[in-house]
């Protein structure tokens, strides 16, 4: 079966990328090793206006825990916030009158600073909880995004209110690491692992509290902001799906550009222009979908490599292995071999 669509899905803002590839390169390491795999180049690292998928930012995710090779790692580095960092969501919580106005907020919108999560705002008797449901990816990866939100959190909400703040107790729903032992120095409070869901749990007496900043025209205004750029996201994550569909209804017989858009009912330069905008193109879009069915070949048949590349419209099976090269960091043979003998274990 095709891979899950929502992995494909452009919704990360592209400066959460850039701001940890900077962070990396201070550490010494490569940009191509960073970038692995990504399909993001070095000038798109500068383009504040484009969102990059799921996936992607899953494999520079992979790509930095095997580069840091040290589990736990992002616990020791720290989190400085400003408001700037979350964008228009951050303004938007900012100007709010009050701590659970602006946590209202941040849970009705944080799909906009790219969650890969459900994310949701609960209280029990005396506190208030963040909880963190439905991870899109599992294992270490996502372990590394639920710390780093929590970790974020903290020195958020002391920026909203102006002072200094301490979650009562954090819970985890997976087990303890060997490393558990860092976690009292990174978050200051009670951890819990093995529970039933990740959460961020704080003193509900807070929530009243009103914010230093608290302006009600201006909170009026990004929220309507918020609410419209949500509304766009998803309207564009939607053409993107349907032009996969309609790729995969046809494999071996991709349409033309043009086909496309009469499909969509609108016209070729409107297809490009809001692709565009989406900080992509009909061919990469294609790309992807040819990607995925490679993969999903090379995995789930005994298809040749050449029967693979002529099912996906290559006139030569060498543009096919550069192509697939250049999407897997592996020749379509290795990749093959890859699946069919794994190393052994140590």
């Amino acid at each position: 079966m095709f891979h899950n669509y929502s992995l494909d899905k452009r919704v990360i803002p592209m400066v959460q990328v850039s701001t940890l590839t900077e962070n990396m390169l201070r550490r010494g390491h490569k940009l191509n090793a960073i970038l692995l795999g990504t399909g993001i180049s070095k000038p798109d690292l500068q383009r504040t206006d484009m969102r990059v998928t799921y996936r992607q930012r899953i494999q520079q995710y992979n790509n930095i825990i095997e580069l840091m090779d040290e589990p736990g790692f992002w616990l020791d580095w720290g989190n400085e916030v400003s408001i700037s960092d979350y964008g228009l969501l951050g303004y938007a919580m900012m100007s709010s009158a009050t701590l659970q106005r602006a946590v209202e907020i941040a849970v009705k919108y944080h799909k906009m600073a790219g969650a890969m999560y459900e994310l949701s705002f609960v209280q029990e008797e005396d506190e208030a909880i963040l909880r963190i449901d439905r991870p899109l990816v599992g294992g270490v990866v996502s372990q590394l995004m639920i710390e780093e939100l929590f970790l974020g959190v903290g020195p958020l909400i002391s920026l909203l209110m102006g002072i200094e703040f301490q979650p009562n107790r954090i819970n985890f729903n997976y087990p303890a690491p060997t490393y558990r032992s860092r976690y009292q120095k990174a978050f200051g409070c009670q951890i819990r692992f093995g529970q039933q869901y990740s959460e961020y749990r704080f003193d509900a007496k807070l929530l009243g509290q009103k914010l230093a900043a608290a302006d009600s025209n201006v909170a009026k205004s990004c929220e309507e902001s918020c609410r419209k750029l949500l509304l766009q996201m998803e309207i564009e994550e939607d053409l993107i799906s349907r032009i996969c569909h309609i790729l995969l209804s046809t494999p071996g017989e991709f349409p033309r550009l043009d086909v496309i858009a009469c499909r969509l009912s609108m016209g070729t330069r409107t297809l490009r222009r809001r692709l565009m905008a989406l900080g992509t193109s009909y061919q990469k879009v294609l790309d992807d979908v040819k990607k995925e069915l490679a993969i999903e070949y090379l995995e789930s048949t005994s298809l040749s490599v050449q029967e693979i590349s002529d099912l996906l419209g290559y006139s030569e099976v060498t543009n096919f292995r550069r192509a697939f090269v250049k999407w897997a960091a592996l020749s379509p043979y290795q990749y093959r071999r890859q699946i069919t003998d794994p190393p052994e274990s140590e």
